[in-house]
């Protein structure tokens, strides 16, 4: 740093040694000495010559302190210098609205509107900034400027938006559109470096636009196709960066509903469907951009009603708890970050104390009701809810906290509220913070987020309980336990001083009768224990397992996690980083279709973790309620279609894969094997490109997958790879009514290749070029009659009477009959139980619900007693053999 300063004495002309003396004489007050220098360096290079005038008087020392403090606004104004001027005049104007407004673009200049967003957006930063550092604006009067900063840029975009869908597709009818903002910008609290939450409004989806360049459109097109237009403006990364982030998320249904909503849809969700947490996010919901006369007034008439009710909701305590825990499962990374966001203490437990009083309280005491938290808790003492030293307390913290959060994200302006004790960031936070040093700054906001953590333990207590290592076996006797033996072993293994450190130790035992409680709810109490052993026997399973003790909702999964026979602790000791992403609500809650579980195979670069990660993202959807046993079928099916294909692409071989069975049907379950055959166009390929196939079955084997491949012609006698002629010239000469049954649930898996057209129609012909027959049908039910003596006292619930091989039968046979290629047998039974008005569908899903029961826990469960339900689908099958006969044996068929 000395050398540089002295170099740059050494280089610059007399009138910029200014810049050099500002510098050298507030080292000790500057956050980063060394940037601060570096940009004006940077600066002087745009103005080799002379000092500028505008950077004569206190606008410099004001600049360099800017620089010192922010990278990211650094850079900004030194690559486009034109702009200090205009800061210089406007820093020290406390701003009204209407002087946030964007100014004037050219219309149909998509790419220049979105560079003027951008500057405007950074320009006004600067000043925003600025006027912080200086002392000039209090927390208040700071975030409702970047606040109605946002507001504008995001105003200019409908706008603009709005000019070129007209050109394009004409006005709507009978309708008008809405940006609600959501979340700290409803409260005018927006961050300096924050997503904007907002929802799409607009007033009805009846309907057509007027007509344009490329035609009408319905209006919920309209106005989809807007919402997208606004959100990529705003969004997109062009050479000159985002604007700002766009989080959609809080709209109906998250990432799962449309992108924006009319008034009718988001009645009828809110009045049947939405959650309790739904309640929390439209407390902080305020309409800024857009129709605010009818559209932004209907919508606030329509969620009042919803977040504050007519009478006094206790059971939302309940719900602030959970909430609170899913958020600490977000920062299941930070394990050695201070989080004051979202950290015990932090600015999330202000906001949960604030929010709960207004949405417990609110609807009888609408003098409490306010988006910004600091007007909230002022509200909230003079109304009585808070004493004048927890307001003092709650307030001071408030400020101290946000004010560290903005801090921690001036330098590059990136979404964190993060920050580790021992870096030199933390040195340069406590400098910016206005310490003396990173020792009183840390004992300050260690002070701090405990005065917060204590008040909020105090609205919300939690009740003490007896210590885990005090529960003797009569205790876990009088809870119910089968084995209380066997459970008393596992918790004095937990304190043996082998699997735990003295401080987990102690963190766990004054969970005492909370730990044990969900121990029992677990399906199998005694596997859990076992499971949690052999997790705690890896170090990442102590770091992890400390760190979840307090988050209940968490533990809680991780031990239904825990509960399932060797699912999941043999795929964490396969890939223990595993943990890093497995609570990520993203990952539970959004379906893991085939594009999703793509982004986490490109995401990790690390093919069996996000195999193994995706697998049980899959299993958690179903064990959290979030998927049905068909959807869940299909998502396990998903995962390896995407472990098979990506193989497939890097060997790139001539043959196609198909599969049979539940891979072939998408309905793979825990431990399915993959039925698959190995098809090439001509003998060439064959001859060029056979013996790539053990290769490809060993890389999939790999991944813990078993393969069967005697379902190709001739079985285990036939060639393991044939053309598509051979496989043609083996189903007219040689197959047997059992492969036609096979071949109903036939899918190319790679499905890209040349000639797929010719492997689907010679499927087809051997399926469907002969009318199903009585002679058929009686062979057919001969089959299952064998497979049942041979096989169904081995695999009652697959093979014996009543099970789900009756079901898959009459799903065979019916395909058989219509001539249609549907394959999955849920979609099949979904068209019977329509055409004979009969439970077909129903059945069978809860039968397949059994089998998954019994292959995740080794047993049965909740379907103990299968005897009735099999008996009901034998009855169904029955039926529909003797229906289908009816229909096969009509005349002139």
């Amino acid at each position: 740093m000395k050398y540089l300063l002295q170099k740059c004495r050494s280089e610059y002309p007399d009138s910029w040694q200014k810049a050099l003396d500002i510098i050298e004489n507030n080292k000790d007050k500057l956050p980063n000495v060394r940037r601060a220098l570096i940009l004006i360096d940077k600066l002087r290079n745009k103005y080799p010559e002379q000092l500028p005038d505008f950077l004569q008087d206190q606008f410099l020392e004001d600049l360099i302190k800017l620089f010192s403090f922010s990278q990211f606004l650094g850079d900004f104004f030194v690559s486009n210098p034109d702009f200090l001027p205009k800061l210089k005049a406007i820093y020290k104007k406390r701003f009204m609205p209407s002087d946030f407004a964007v100014s004037k673009w050219r219309d149909g200049d998509e790419a220049g509107f979105k560079r003027l967003i951008r500057f405007h957006h950074r320009f006004h930063m600067g000043r925003i900034v600025l006027r912080d550092i200086c002392g000039m604006d209090s927390l208040l009067f700071l975030t409702r400027d970047v606040t109605l900063l946002h507001d504008a840029i995001m105003s200019a975009a409908l706008k603009f938006a709005e000019k070129m869908m007209e050109k394009r597709y004409g006005s709507p009818g009978n309708s008008g559109f809405c940006i609600v903002d959501m979340g700290k910008a409803s409260g005018f609290e927006l961050n300096y470096s924050s997503d904007l939450d907002v929802i799409y409004v607009y007033l009805s989806r009846y309907g057509k636009t007027s007509g344009g360049d490329y035609g009408k459109l319905d209006n919920h097109d309209y106005f989809s196709l807007l919402s997208e237009y606004v959100t990529r403006l705003v969004t997109e990364n062009t050479k000159d960066g985002k604007c700002f982030e766009l989080d959609l998320r809080l709209r109906p249904n998250g990432t799962m509903g449309p992108i924006c909503n009319d008034i009718e849809a988001l009645e009828e969700y809110y009045t049947a469907v939405a959650r309790p947490w739904e309640r929390f996010a439209l407390l902080k919901s305020r309409p800024a951009a857009g129709d605010l006369k009818v559209i932004g007034v209907e919508f606030e008439k329509l969620i009042t009603p919803f977040v504050y009710r007519k009478y006094i909701d206790f059971t939302l305590i309940e719900e602030v708890l959970r909430l609170k825990e899913l958020i600490k499962a977000k920062v299941s990374k930070r394990l050695n970050k201070i989080d004051v966001k979202l950290g015990e203490g932090g600015i999330r437990e202000i906001e949960f104390i604030v929010q709960a009083f207004q949405v417990i309280y609110g609807g009888k005491n609408k003098n409490i009701r306010s988006r910004n938290t600091l007007i909230a808790l002022d509200k909230l003492r003079r109304w009585g809810f808070l004493t004048e030293s927890e307001y003092e307390t709650l307030r001071d913290s408030y400020e101290f906290l946000r004010r560290t959060e903005h801090m921690i994200q001036v330098t590059h302006f990136r979404q964190t509220q993060t920050f580790h004790p021992e870096s030199e960031e933390a040195e340069e936070l406590a400098s910016k913070m206005g310490f003396a040093d990173k020792e009183q700054f840390l004992s300050e906001l260690k002070r701090t987020m405990n005065n917060v953590h204590n008040l909020f333990n105090r609205f919300f207590p939690t009740e003490k309980k007896k210590t885990l290592s005090s529960l003797t076996v009569e205790d876990l006797r009088r809870k119910k336990f089968f084995e209380p033996e066997e459970i008393k072993k596992f918790i004095d293994c937990l304190f043996n001083g082998k699997v735990l450190s003295a401080e987990a130790q102690n963190r766990l035992d004054l969970m005492g009768d909370t730990f044990i409680d969900l121990i029992f709810e677990m399906p199998d109490s005694k596997l859990c224990m076992k499971n949690l052993v052999s997790f705690l026997e890896k170090e990442e399973g102590k770091i992890y397992f400390l760190f979840y003790l307090k988050q209940i909702n968490t533990l809680k999964v991780l031990l239904m996690l825990f509960s399932l026979k060797d699912f999941f602790i043999r795929r964490f000791i396969e890939t223990p980083e595993i943990m890093e992403y497995l609570f990520d609500p993203e990952g539970i809650e959004n379906p893991r279709t085939i594009s999703a579980v793509r982004e986490t195979f490109d995401f990790l670069k690390n093919d069996k973790l996000a195999k193994n990660l995706e697998e049980v993202r899959v299993i958690l959807r179903k064990l959290l309620g979030r998927t049905d046993v068909e959807t869940f079928n299909r998502e396990f099916t998903n995962v390896t279609d995407v472990v098979l294909l990506k193989i497939y692409n890097e060997m790139a071989p001539s043959f196609a894969v198909a599969s049979l069975g539940k891979f072939g049907s998408r309905e793979m379950n825990v431990g399915s094997d993959l039925d698959l055959l190995f098809i090439f166009k001509d003998e060439g390929d064959k001859e060029k490109d056979i013996g790539l196939i053990p290769s490809f079955i060993e890389k999939l084997g790999a991944f813990g997958y078993e393969i069967d491949t005697r379902l190709r012609p001739f079985g285990e006698k036939g060639e393991i790879g044939f053309t598509v002629n051979y496989m043609g010239k083996y189903f007219f000469e040689s197959a047997r009514v059992w492969e036609k049954l096979a071949y109903t649930r036939f899918r190319l898996v790679t499905d890209g290749v040349s000639f797929k057209d010719d492997i689907y129609r010679v499927v087809d012909e051997f399926l469907f070029s002969q009318p199903l027959s009585l002679d058929t049908l009686e062979e057919i039910k001969g089959m299952r009659k064998r497979l049942e003596k041979e096989l169904g006292k081995k695999s009652l619930m697959k093979y014996g009477i009543g099970g789900i091989v009756d079901s898959e039968f009459v799903a065979y046979t019916y395909q058989l009959f219509e001539k249609e290629r549907i394959g999955n047998v849920y979609r099949v039974l979904k068209k019977v139980s329509e055409r004979m008005k009969k439970d077909f569908y129903k059945i069978f899903s809860l039968l397949r619900e059994a089998e998954t029961e019994k292959r995740l826990y080794g047993k049965l469960i909740k379907f103990r007693d299968l005897e009735s339900l099999m008996d009901e689908n034998r009855e169904l099958y029955l039926e529909f053999f003797k229906w289908i006969e009816a229909l096969v044996s009509m005349p002139g068929r």
